[in-house]
């Protein structure tokens, strides 16, 4: 692909795909309306970071006509939060609706559309590993917005591809994500904020590797089809913490558990290893190791 549109490209996974995609030398248009919650590396200094490298950023919200001139679209952009209590109508018209037009301009230029949707599709899928054509069973407001996202895209024809990350982590992770509030409270020495029921886990995605995931998807998704990007194997949240806490003693701070999260996730990997030649790479530990070194000094002399 020789020009790719990223919405929501200076975000936490966003910012790293445009990287990427620069590497490769694509030209890169960048589109992001600056409205979400950023690490110190993404947000407004991944903007210069980007621009400096040639790439065209546009801090506005992604439109129809930033489709013109591209061979690819990689939509990111939208509200995130399985946890989020914003109303139904809301999260249609920032996770649907763009998606939907932007899908549409697609099609009709002939241009690539990559849809990131999500593992919270799934909600409490009854088959572990999930494959793909598990049915959806969204368990709250944002997964809901997702399933409706993939199936007004893919109605809109063309050349659309849908991927589904599983939750990503590792270095520039939206403060407001898990690990990047329980590295910062054990910095502080604080309780670690604790929503899990017992028995949670997640297959948790080195950004890396979901990043690697998008490209592989790009090149070489099935028009019409989707595809997990996961981290390989699912882990008890108990077993995440205590690699990051190490030898510290934790202490919780017990939060009611959300109704609206799946108890359990797990990506089959199959499909997208045997389509998009794609598995990932980093294991749970060797990208806390690497999410933690790249934590802000102050943060962790504090």
């Amino acid at each position: 692909m020789d020009a790719v549109l990223v919405t929501g490209g200076l975000g936490f996974i966003g910012s790293r795909l445009c990287e990427a995609l620069l590497d490769e030398g694509a030209r890169v248009r960048c589109v992001d309306d600056l409205s979400g919650s950023y690490a110190p590396t993404t947000g407004p200094a991944a903007a210069a970071r980007l621009a400096a490298r040639g790439a065209e950023v546009l801090v506005t919200s992604a439109d129809p006509r930033h489709v013109d001139g591209v061979d690819a679209v990689i939509h990111l952009a939208g509200r995130p939060g399985v946890r989020s209590s914003r109303p139904v109508a809301e999260l249609h018209a920032a996770n649907v609706v763009p998606a939907e037009r932007l899908a549409a301009t697609a099609a009709r230029t002939g241009a690539r559309f990559l849809l990131v949707s999500s593992s919270s599709v799934y909600g409490n899928a009854t088959e572990m590993p999930t494959p793909e054509h598990a049915p959806p069973a969204p368990l709250n407001r944002y997964a809901a917005s997702k399933v409706a996202a993939e199936a007004a895209v893919l109605a809109r024809g063309g050349d659309p591809v849908v991927v589904r990350p599983f939750t990503v982590y590792g270095p520039g992770q939206r403060p407001d994500m898990a690990f990047a509030r329980w590295i910062a409270a054990l910095a502080e020495g604080d309780a670690v904020p604790w929503h899990a029921a017992p028995g949670t886990a997640r297959d948790f995605t080195f950004v890396d590797d979901a990043v690697a995931g998008l490209m592989a998807a790009l090149r070489h998704g099935r028009a019409g089809e989707a595809y997990n990007v996961s981290g390989g194997r699912s882990v008890p949240l108990t077993e995440a913490l205590a690699l990051l806490a190490g030898d510290e003693t934790v202490e919780l701070d017990e939060l009611p558990p959300s109704g609206g999260e799946a108890l359990v996730t797990s990506g089959c990997g199959r499909k997208a290893l045997a389509e998009l030649g794609h598995a990932p790479r980093t294991g749970l530990a060797a990208g806390l190791e690497r999410q933690l070194a790249a934590a802000s000094p102050d943060l962790l002399a504090a």
